[in-house]
C-alpha cells in the first residue's frame, strides 16, 4: 500500500492543507510549523487512535468543531479513498460510517511510527513497552489482541474479587486458572517475538559501522512462580501474570538506559522498529507504511544514511526534520 496524498481540515494548525507524497518524503521546517501533525494525522488514518496520549477533542483546531483526514491510497494495482471524519466530540467516523471491526481495520493497514515522544521498545514505562510489542505481535496474528484484552478483563473481576471482605477462593481459583492459560498463551507471542527481534536486531548491528555494537533485548515474565498466586491470597494484591512483563535492553552488556549516548539510544529505537518492520513484512508480504517524527536529531551523518537506506527500501517512508541538507530525500515539502 502506499498513500498518494493527504488532505487535512482543522487538525491542529492545518487549517486546509493538502500534499502529494512519494515513497520517501521529508516535511521540513521549525518548530511548531505542523510537522509531526502530518505524522500524527497519517497514524490516525490508518491505526485510529494518536500516538499521542491526548483525547480527539484536543486535536481539533480552536476555531472549528472537527477534524477531517482524507487520503487517496493505492493497493494491489487499485486506487481507494478514506476518510476520517471526528465532529462534536462524537465516534469517529470512516467513510461516512463507525468501523464496525477496529482490530480489522488495524490489521489490514500497518503503519509504524517513531516520535521522540515515544521511544516504542525503549520507552520509560513499562506498559508502554509492553504495549509497542503486542502491536507488532498484532500485526504477526490479529487474534492476539483478543487474548490482551480477554485477559485484561478477568484481570479485572480478579483485582474485584481480592478487594471484597469475604472473597469467594472457588471464583477465584476459576479465574487463576484463566489467568494462567492465557498469560502461558500472551507470554510464548511475547517470547518467540523477542528471539525473532535479536536475531534481526543483531545482522542489522553487525552490518557497516555498527559492528562493534552488540545488542540484546531480555523478556522476563513471572509466570512460572505459581506460588505468587497463594501470596496474592494473603495480601490480597495481584502479582502474578504477564501484565507484569519486563522489557529490557543491554548495548555491550550495559543497561542502554543507563550507560549509552542519546544517539545510541535513538540508533537502537530505529533499528528496533526496522526490525520488528521486517519481521512482519517478510511474514505476511506486505509492505508497512513508516513514520520518523524528527529523524536525523542526534544521528551522525553515517548513521542517518545507514539507517535511512534501510527504512527507505522496499516501503513508503514520511520524514520529518528541521532541514534537509544533510541527506537527500526524493520529496520535500517545506511547511511555513
Amino acid at each position: 500500500m502506499q498513500v498518494l496524498n493527504l488532505k487535512l481540515n482543522n487538525f491542529r494548525n492545518h487549517i486546509s492543507s493538502k500534499y502529494d507524497l512519494e515513497d520517501e518524503t521529508i516535511f521540513i521546517g521549525e518548530n511548531g510549523t505542523g510537522k509531526t501533525s502530518v505524522l500524527e494525522a497519517l497514524y490516525i488514518l490508518f491505526g485510529v487512535k494518536s500516538f499521542k496520549k491526548q483525547p480527539f477533542s484536543s486535536i481539533i483546531n480552536f476555531n472549528s468543531d472537527f477534524f477531517r483526514i482524507e487520503s487517496d491510497i493505492t493497493e494491489e494495482n487499485y486506487n481507494s479513498n478514506i476518510i476520517c471524519l471526528y465532529k462534536n466530540k462524537r465516534s469517529t467516523i470512516y467513510n461516512g460510517d463507525e468501523i464496525e471491526n477496529i482490530a480489522d481495520f488495524i490489521y489490514k493497514y500497518p503503519i509504524a511510527f517513531y516520535t521522540p515522544e515515544n521511544l516504542g521498545i525503549l520507552s520509560k514505562d513499562q506498559i508502554d513497552r509492553r504495549n509497542f510489542l503486542d502491536r507488532f505481535i498484532f500485526y504477526y496474528d490479529k487474534n492476539h489482541i483478543y487474548d490482551i484484552k480477554t485477559y485484561t478483563r478477568i484481570l479485572s473481576q480478579k483485582t474485584a474479587e481480592l478487594e471484597k471482605d469475604n472473597i469467594d477462593y472457588t471464583y477465584l481459583d476459576v479465574l487463576n486458572e484463566k489467568i494462567i492459560n492465557l498469560s502461558n498463551t500472551i507470554y510464548f507471542k511475547r517470547n518467540k517475538m523477542v528471539k525473532e527481534l535479536n536475531s534481526y536486531l543483531n545482522n542489522v548491528y553487525n552490518r557497516l559501522e555498527f559492528k562493534y555494537e552488540k545488542v540484546f533485548i531480555k523478556y522476563n515474565s513471572n509466570i512460572l512462580d505459581e506460588s505468587l498466586l497463594n501470596k496474592e491470597k494473603v495480601i490480597k494484591k495481584i502479582l502474578y501474570g504477564v501484565h507484569r512483563d519486563k522489557i529490557e535492553m543491554e548495548l555491550d552488556n550495559k543497561v542502554i538506559e543507563k550507560f549509552s549516548s542519546t544517539g545510541q539510544k535513538k540508533t537502537f529505537s530505529l533499528l528496533s522498529l526496522y526490525s520488528f518492520i521486517k519481521i512482519i513484512e517478510e511474514n505476511r508480504k506486505i509492505s508497512i507504511i513508516t513514520l520518523l517524527d524528527d529523524f536525523e536529531a542526534a544521528l551522525d551523518n553515517g548513521r542517518a544514511s545507514f539507517i535511512k537506506d534501510l527504512f527507505s527500501k522496499g516501503r513508503q517512508v514520511l520524514y520529518t526534520g528541521v532541514d534537509n541538507s544533510k541527506l537527500n530525500f526524493k520529496n520535500t515539502i517545506k511547511l511555513n
